[in-house]
């Protein structure tokens, strides 16, 4: 248990509750089928896959333009 958890709430500094906060958001961290915020990310919907992906490079287009996939 660390210090913040042995403490109130309003005991914890705000040092400590940054520390326990960089802690659950590690990656290493996060649940199976945990939700991720990729909105730093950029996705390129003709290949399916974001632009920083392993093997995007090679990968070819799959998917129409946006504005000319037809429903």
């Amino acid at each position: 248990m660390t210090q913040a958890q042995d403490r109130p709430d309003d005991a914890a500094t705000d040092e400590e509750v940054e520390q326990e906060r960089q802690e659950r958001l590690g990656p290493e961290n996060r649940p199976d089928e945990a939700e991720v915020d990729n909105t730093d990310r950029e996705f390129d919907e003709e290949k399916g896959m974001f632009t920083d992906s392993e093997g995007y490079q090679e990968a070819e287009e799959r998917f129409p333009p946006m504005g000319e996939q037809g429903a």
